[in-house]
């Protein structure tokens, strides 16, 4: 009997953990996407994991848990230079898992 009763409580705590994780990622994901959707400047996601970005200037990545802010950039080529603004992107790309939500630019 006491058995039974600690596997219920044990199974109800580790639902309510994983409930509690699920809300809080969902909340920090929607957070980043407004954030995201508002600015029209270079930014990242609250808590970053990696950034990705190519040595030639064209695309830049900064990911967070799940979910991604992907930037695009058109080169200025003068001068023999390749010349963009970090800070202001040319397109804008809000990713959950691969999947595009948000697309800008």
């Amino acid at each position: 009997m006491i058995t039974e009763k600690s596997r219920k409580s044990v199974k109800g705590t580790a639902l309510k953990i994983i409930i509690a994780v699920l809300l809080t990622w969902i909340l920090l994901a929607i957070t980043d996407l407004i954030r995201f959707a508002m600015s029209d400047d270079y930014i990242q996601p609250l808590f970053t994991v990696t950034h990705m970005y190519c040595k030639c200037g064209e695309s830049r990545s900064e990911c967070g848990i799940g979910y991604s802010f992907d930037y695009g950039y058109i080169l200025d080529i003068g001068n023999d230079s390749w010349k963009y603004d970090k800070e202001k992107p040319d397109s804008r790309c809000f990713s959950v898992f691969g999947h595009t939500l948000y697309e800008k630019g």
